[in-house]
This record gives structure tokens, C-alpha cells and sequence, in this order.
């Protein structure tokens, strides 16, 4: 999950500082930069996020090149010595690193015995200690026939002129501006700099230097690639009049609304699926993590009521290992904000093995997924800086009713066009926010699309407040979960379904007989004597049972911002966690 950047060029410094900036959704455990000048290196690290490292800098800039990168930790503690660059025995060498090697240990036992010296706990570092002596292409080619693993490398020394790359696995991009050069895991990095970029294919490896850029393949042959136009949107967010990004993606929910209809109301968005035929397919399977596996889990629902196909979310992680049935005569739908999900894209790649026909959804349509996949489908969301995602979300269940409504020539943009978010009502949302904030442990309940709810709103909640919080099925509390209530536990109804609205209420009810402390969140209009038994209503405005679930979620997204923010935390950059997760 890591970022790294390397920079040939004027004003060295300040361009990986802005790389790095760019690339900070990756990781920020801890920052550093290597630059070569006069042959020698000039290092600089920090524990921390990206600002702290630009605080340590001095006004003193360089032309030259240089690498950084920004962390997100795997191996070894938070910690400067485990801060990249990391070097060579003989310190000639310098190195950053995103992904995972699997055989580090093996290596690292064998470069012990040589009698190298290791100071922190990376497998990023046992890589660096394989390059003592000359940096070249051969050397470079041999360290990664050894490597198991995920890796996206750049690499320099204090004799060469030139960055070394190389990829396996975790993304990586090349590009040539009019007076500089880039290597980076991102191409946002060369938007203000370049007009066009190179995508690095598993295996390959190269440099670039002033004379250009050289790339190779797995064989070692000289790979004469087409650039792609950086044609993307990689406008610079800010938070504008809001205290973070969280609260002002939130409350652009219905510009992405509005993106998603003008989007697909042209015909050449479903361009690519013009061949495509659903009944085809006798299995659909929806794969996602986290966030993007609630998003299919929605999208099933969708894909159920609409078409007579067995139909399966999975969570990607898992996937490989279900034994599903899985053929040519399988639909398998891929969701992904970043498009470098490594768990989704592996399970893309090991369905491929049994030819069945891939679909992505995803935010960032020069990613991985997007590339690997037979069709591409764009959620049209914008930037999401915030780690924690809302609007993109909104968008990928929104697409993927699109896509059911598709599916079955159902005209899918005049229910888009007749609705309107509500974000949600902050005057009772926020004493909610102060009520909760101290607690430890919160429930969710709910059933169908609530419980589908319950299931995203406890993820936000639990990775931006660190509150232990789980999501149940209503009617399965008293099969076990109910024995963790205890008095003054607040338990979150979430109350949309009218035909099912008194079973949930009489779940509640038991939760309440055992000293649990109920929430309502909910459209359905209640009597005094319901009212009585909930300490907190927070409605929720009425409209299609398609979207209910969309609408109901803002509300929660504020809950869960509102409690981080209680608790005096950060709620776009929250402990341990990264927006890309290029690791499996």
C-alpha cells in the first residue's frame, strides 16, 4: 500500500514532496526521500505523515534525481529505522519499496551468513542489501529473479544518472515530461508535469535517465510500449469550507449523482458492453472488500429482483479459496474504488483461469482492474482523499443498479433524476455523536437492505472512531449475539422495510428487556407508544426502495464522522489503515 516516486530533473526536493503529497491516501505511517548529488546522497526521514518530513527539509534544493516514499507498514514497527529509502550494505545504493516479498526470510538468512548488516525489520531492506557493488540493468534483472512476491521498485546509486525500476504485482508508471522524468505508483503524480504516461506490466523492469526511458520484459528484450494520454481528472482537492474530506465527500454525494447521470445517459457509456448478453450466464458472482463488498452485496439484491440468474457477493480475500463453480458460463463482477485492490485483483486473475467473462466497477479507470478486465464500468465519483469511503460508495451501488436496470432494458435514469440525496439531519445527529462517543461497543441491527446498511455504517463507524462495533441480522440476536447485551449498550435499529418493520421492532424489544439502549434510525412514521422505547430517532427521508439503503447510509456516515471527531481524531487519515490496499 505504500507510495513511492522517483523525480530526474530541477527542483528535486520539492517535486518528490509533491509526488509524495499526492501519494499520501497510500500510507503515512512515515516519509523519506534519497537524493543523489555530487555522488553522494542526501537522506531524509520522518515518523509520521508527509508534512512532518517537509518540516525537517532545509530551503536547499538540487537538480539531479532522487526517490521517496511514503509507508505503510508490513514488516517491522513504525519506526526510522524501518523508514525508507533503504540502502546497501556499502551504502552506494538506495531503494523504495511497494508490496510484499514472500521469501524475505529465506534471503535475508542467506545475505546474514554473507555478512550483511541489517538495522531495521523490512523485507524492503533485504532487497536493498542484494544490490552491493554496480547498479545496472543485469544487476536489476538478476535481484528480481530471486524476489517472491509483490514489488514495485525504484532504485538509484551515487554512481549512476539514472532511476531503475521494476514490477511485479504492485502498480508502477513511467512518464517524460518536457524537462523531467517520473517513475511513481500512481500517474496523478505526473499530471502537472507530463501529458502522457507508460503503464509497467508484471516482470518488466528499466530505467529512465535524461536520454529517455528504457523499458524491458521478463525475457530481458528491449519493450517498445504506446504511452497513454493522462486525459484523467487529477484536479488538486481541498477541503474547502470543511474541517475534513470526509464531511465534504459526504455532502458531494449529489454532484456525483449528477456525474453518474450525465455519464450514463450518453449512449457510448455502455459502449463496451454492446456484444454483451446476461443471458449468457447462469452465475453471477460480485466480489469486493470491505466497503465495495457491501456495495455487492446491495448490487445482488439488485440482480435478484430483476433477473433469473443465480447470484453470489464474495469478499475477495476469500474467493480463490470457495471452490465456487466458476466457467465460461460465469459472470464475475468486480468493485473496486482504486482499481489495485491486490486481493480483488488476484481473484479476478484466478477466475480468468476458468474463462469466465469479467466486469469491474471502478473509480479509476487507468487502474489494474480496469486494464485486466473484459469490460469496464466507471463510478464516476471524482477524488475520494478520505480513507474511510462515502460517496464512492453511493456511486458503485448506484452503477450497479444501473447495471441491473441495464441488464433488462429498464429505463434506469428517471428514478436518478427524480431523487435527490438528504444529508441527513445534523441537529440530531451530532447529540447522537456526543452520546455515543464514549461508549466502546456498539450494535447494528437490521434486515434485507437494512441489514446490508447496518453492515457499512458498523465499518465506518469501528475504522474512523476505533469504537468495536458489529453488525447483526436482526432475527439472528437471540442465536447467540444477544448474549453480549448488557446494560446501557446502545444498539442501532436501522427500520426501512414496512413489511418486515414489526418483526425488527420486536428484536429491538428483546434487546431493550436485557438492558440494551436502543436507536432508531428510519422512514417508517411511528406512533408515541413506539417512540417510547428508543432513546434516539433520527428519521430518515422516504423514497425508492431501490435507493433507500443509499439514502439511509449518509446519515450513518455523519454518525461516524461526528464520534471520531468527538473523540479528537482524524477521521480522513485513521490509524493502521491506507485507501489503496495493494497487498494481499
Amino acid at each position: 500500500m505504500c507510495g513511492i516516486v522517483g523525480y530526474i530533473g530541477n527542483n528535486v526536493k520539492e517535486n518528490l514532496i509533491k509526488g509524495l503529497e499526492k501519494l499520501e491516501y497510500r500510507g503515512y505511517d512515515s516519509a523519506g526521500m534519497v537524493i543523489s548529488n555530487n555522488n553522494e546522497f542526501i537522506v531524509e526521514k520522518a515518523v509520521g505523515e508527509v508534512e512532518k518530513l517537509k518540516k525537517k527539509l532545509n530551503d536547499k534544493d538540487y537538480t539531479g534525481l532522487g526517490i521517496a516514499h511514503t509507508r505503510w507498514a508490513t514488516h517491522g514497527e513504525i519506526s526510522i529505522n524501518n523508514c525508507h529509502p533503504h540502502f546497501s550494505s556499502d551504502g552506494n545504493v538506495a531503494l523504495v519499496h511497494n508490496g510484499i516479498i514472500e521469501n524475505f526470510e529465506n534471503l535475508k538468512s542467506y545475505l546474514e551468513k554473507n555478512e550483511k548488516y541489517f538495522y531495521g525489520q523490512t523485507d524492503s531492506e533485504v532487497i536493498a542489501k542484494m544490490f552491493d557493488g554496480e547498479l545496472s540493468l543485469n544487476k536489476i534483472k538478476d535481484v528480481i529473479d530471486k524476489l517472491k512476491g509483490a514489488y514495485a521498485l525504484a532504485i538509484i546509486s551515487k554512481k549512476n544518472d539514472e532511476i531503475f525500476f521494476a514490477k511485479n504485482k504492485s502498480p508502477l508508471y513511467v512518464a517524460k515530461g518536457d524537462d523531467c522524468f517520473y517513475v511513481a505508483s500512481d500517474p496523478s503524480v505526473f499530471s502537472e508535469r507530463c501529458q502522457e504516461f507508460y503503464s509497467i506490466e508484471d516482470g518488466e523492469y528499466g530505467c529512465i535517465s535524461v536520454q529517455g526511458i528504457e523499458i524491458y520484459n521478463k525475457e530481458g528484450k528491449i519493450n517498445e510500449k504506446i504511452a497513454k494520454e493522462i486525459d484523467f481528472d487529477f484536479t488538486t482537492s481541498n477541503k474547502e469550507q470543511y474541517n475534513h474530506f470526509m464531511l465534504k465527500e459526504i455532502n458531494e454525494s449529489n454532484k456525483v449523482l449528477e456525474n453518474i447521470i450525465a455519464f450514463y445517459e450518453k449512449e457510448e457509456a455502455f459502449e463496451n458492453l454492446k456484444s454483451f448478453d446476461v443471458k449468457k450466464y447462469n452465475r453471477i458472482y460480485l466480489v469486493g472488500c470491505g466497503t465495495a463488498y457491501h456495495a455487492g452485496l446491495i448490487g445482488e439484491k439488485y440482480f435478484k429482483e430483476r433477473l433469473n440468474i443465480d447470484c453470489f457477493t464474495r469478499k475477495a480475500s476469500e474467493f480463490i479459496y470457495q471452490n465456487d463453480i466458476i466457467n465460461e458460463n460465469s459472470l464475475c463482477i468486480f468493485i473496486s474504488q482504486s482499481g489495485e485492490t491486490a486481493d480483488t485483483i488476484s481473484a479476478l486473475e484466478y477466475v480468468k483461469n476458468f474463462n469466465a467473462t469479467t466486469l469491474s466497477l471502478v473509480n479509476v479507470t487507468y487502474s489494474t482492474l480496469a486494464s485486466k478486465s473484459d469490460y469496464v464500468l466507471n463510478i464516476c465519483a471524482g477524488q475520494e482523499k478520505a480513507v474511510a469511503s462515502t460517496k464512492a460508495y453511493l456511486a458503485q451501488c448506484l452503477v450497479l443498479l444501473i447495471l441491473a436496470k441495464y441488464f433488462i432494458k429498464e429505463d434506469f435514469l428517471s428514478v436518478l433524476k427524480d431523487f435527490q440525496f438528504d444529508y441527513g439531519n445534523d441537529d440530531l445527529i451530532i447529540p447522537l455523536a456526543k452520546h455515543l462517543h464514549n461508549h466502546e461497543k456498539i450494535f447494528f441491527i437490521g434486515r434485507g437492505f437494512d441489514y446490508i446498511t447496518a453492515l457499512e455504517a458498523s465499518l465506518k463507524l469501528k475504522e474512523i472512531s476505533y469504537i468495536f462495533s458489529c453488525a447483526e441480522c436482526s432475527g439472528e440476536l437471540k442465536h447467540g449475539s444477544l448474549a453480549l447485551i448488557d446494560n446501557g449498550l446502545p444498539v442501532i435499529v436501522i427500520a426501512n422495510d414496512e413489511s418486515c418493520f414489526a418483526k425488527t421492532l420486536n428484536n429491538a424489544y428483546e434487546v431493550k428487556s436485557r438492558g440494551g439502549e436502543l436507536i432508531l434510525f428510519s422512514s417508517i412514521d411511528i406512533d408515541k407508544e413506539i417512540e417510547n422505547n428508543f432513546k434516539y430517532i433520527i428519521p430518515i427521508n422516504k423514497c425508492k426502495d431501490d435507493l433507500m439503503p443509499i439514502q439511509t447510509i449518509i446519515s450513518l456516515q455523519k454518525l461516524a464522522y461526528y464520534v471520531a471527531v468527538e473523540r479528537n481524531l482524524n477521521p480522513d487519515k485513521p490509524r493502521n489503515l491506507a485507501k489503496s490496499v495493494t497487498v494481499e
